[in-house]
């Protein structure tokens, strides 16, 4: 039920709507597709790209780290065995003069200030026998038995003369300054199993700190002891928010790490045998804020071109359904009666044969039409003619029969005035051929009849006409008024007592339309049924002979009212449009 819906939903939708879809389908949705495939690639080689610049920059700072303690443990090797540091170890305090003591001091202090000048290391410290007379405090000798005790020192001493690395606050008396140090423990050279001293290489923090490279503005790179002492960072922000519980072996890759601050990529490793790790913190934002950079750029880039691909797709839309749109157009048109060709360029494709059937087919129509329309102009002209030479005889049986009477009673002078007016009255019936003649006629028409009539009937009837100036140019068919008038003196007037009234003719113009009364102070008509009423059915031959010519040239806007009271007359009033000549 659903896919039929849907069926008829598609069928029903106006095809620029269909042509539109179809042409977004055919480009957007393949962009689309692209868009994602391209969007996983280009992630998948950024993020490779920047795990391996993370890694790179990891890796560098950790051979730097390396080198440069394996250096120190190197000077630590060459101060052990120097000569002179061997005579003081293997003689002993007792066994020296004072005078000994300070001349291999002397050479020691020599040696000691080369080392420190050609390496990083900021200072050299020896613990020794207290009895060497050179042994002092913050000094480059010191006592052994100053630092025994100390936590550090039994490290060390615990390490059987292993490199010890440890984080030393005791080194600087005076400033209390914390150093990474380097720590042995001198060996007696006559006998390799008795320690007699510790020498200490210090390393400045900062030469750490500075060591420390970040391959991102929000990593956290530092350094701390397996026990979680902390030597150096690269920020102290990033330190409070970033920094892990303790550190670890990643096994040489970052891995997902979550903190109170948020989640973090985090990888660690021992820096060579010292005890000491190097740690590398990376906020998951921050590692993906290039990527979503990228997909930013990419998603503009594919909607502008999705847009001009729109921009696109609705003028060729409309081009291709503009003729169609124009058809459908016309034939509504033509649905209103209204034929009008399609006036555009032509062309030869399946749209454009449609116009030019429906082009042709409209010439067809309309000569159909105006041959029709021919056709019943000279059907309505038959039928006026027809109507008019019923009209015509009607009169002239009239006039004849009066002429007979007058010839009878020997009235030359009014015969002779009658035919001349049956001559005029002839002549604008005849109007040159023409079948429609202007009101000014027809009352001159009515004039002449009234003329002929006075004649017959002794000057009992009389003709008033009160017609507005504008009426004059208006169109009536020809013999409109003048049966009107008969009809009111032959079944009207002269049934009167003595056969004396009047006919009035009155015409004016009320909202483009055309009114005209003819009333007469006749018998009127009798009433249903009666005798009287049989033998006035005559009367109503004229009228509808007019109602029909009437209808004939002006269609179905005509009124043509009657009104009559017996003995007060009769009024019939013509209602039709103005039509100017």
């Amino acid at each position: 039920m659903i896919r039929m819906n849907l069926i008829h939903s598609v069928n029903d939708m106006p095809l620029r709507k269909k042509i539109i879809i179809l042409f977004a389908l055919i480009g957007i949705v393949p962009l689309i597709i692209t868009f994602f495939i391209s969007y996983g690639e280009i992630r998948k080689l950024v993020v490779n790209g920047q795990n391996y610049a993370e890694n790179q920059s990891y890796e560098q700072t950790l051979t730097t780290l390396t080198r440069k303690l394996e250096h120190i443990e190197e000077l630590s090797s060459m101060l052990i065995v120097n000569k002179d540091m061997e005579a003081i170890l293997s003689k002993g305090a007792a066994r020296m003069s004072v005078a000994d003591q300070i001349e291999v001091y002397g050479n020691i202090v020599d040696y000691t200030q080369i080392m420190v000048s050609s390496s990083d290391i900021d200072n050299i410290v020896y613990f020794v026998d207290d009895n060497y007379a050179f042994t002092g405090v913050d000094t480059l000798f010191r006592r052994m038995n100053s630092i025994r005790e100390l936590d550090w020192a039994q490290e060390v001493i615990a390490n059987k003369g292993g490199p010890t690395w440890i984080l030393n606050k005791d080194i600087d008396t005076r400033t209390g300054l914390s150093y990474l140090s380097l720590n042995k423990l001198l060996w007696n050279p006559e006998d390799y199993t008795s320690a007699i001293g510790i020498v200490s290489l210090n390393l400045e923090l900062k030469q750490i700190e500075q060591s420390l490279t970040k391959s991102n503005p929000e990593q956290l790179v530092y350094v701390e002891t397996a026990a979680g002492e902390l030597v150096a960072g690269s920020g102290k922000k990033e330190l409070e928010t970033m920094r892990l519980k303790e550190p670890f072996d990643s096994k040489g890759s970052y891995v997902n790490v979550s903190l109170a601050s948020g989640s973090y990529m985090a990888r660690g490793q021992e820096i060579g045998d010292t005890n000491l790790y190097l740690m590398s913190v990376i906020s998951h934002r921050a590692a993906t804020e290039s990527i979503n950079h990228i997909k930013y750029q990419m998603v503009m880039i594919y909607l502008i071109i999705c847009l001009v691909l729109l921009l696109f797709i609705f003028p060729v839309a409309k081009s291709i359904t503009r003729r169609i749109y124009l058809l459908m157009n016309k034939m509504s048109q033509v649905r209103q009666g209204r034929l009008n060709e399609l006036d555009i360029r032509p062309s030869k494709d399946e749209v454009g044969q449609l116009i030019l059937s429906y082009n042709y087919m409209i010439n067809s129509v309309q000569e159909l039409m105006v041959e029709q329309y021919k056709l019943g102009q000279e059907k309505t002209q038959a039928e006026l003619k027809a109507l008019q030479s019923q009209i015509n005889p009607h009169f002239l049986y009239n006039t004849l029969d009066m002429l007979n009477w007058m010839a009878q009673k020997e009235e030359r002078e009014n015969i002779q005035q009658i035919i001349y007016a049956l001559s005029d009255y002839y002549k604008l019936i005849l109007n040159k051929g023409n079948d429609f003649v202007t009101v000014k006629d027809e009352l001159r028409l009515c004039t002449i009849y009234m003329e002929i009539q006075k004649k017959r009937f002794k000057n009992r009837i009389q003709l008033e006409v009160e017609v507005d100036e504008q009426v004059m140019d208006c169109m009536l068919p020809k013999i409109t008024l003048q049966p009107i008038v008969e009809n009111a003196i032959l079944h009207g007037i002269s049934e009167k007592p003595g056969g004396r009234g009047t006919i009035r003719i009155t015409g004016s113009i009320d909202n483009d339309r055309l009114i005209i009364r003819i009333c007469d102070d006749g018998v009127g008509l009798p009433e249903e049924g009666s005798s009287q009423q049989r033998r006035h059915r005559g009367s109503g031959y004229g009228i509808s002979n007019i109602m029909k010519r009437l209808d004939l040239y002006f269609g179905q806007t005509v009124e043509l009212a009657l009104q009559s009271t017996p003995d007060e007359g009769t009024c019939v009033t013509i209602d039709v449009p103005v039509i100017h000549r």
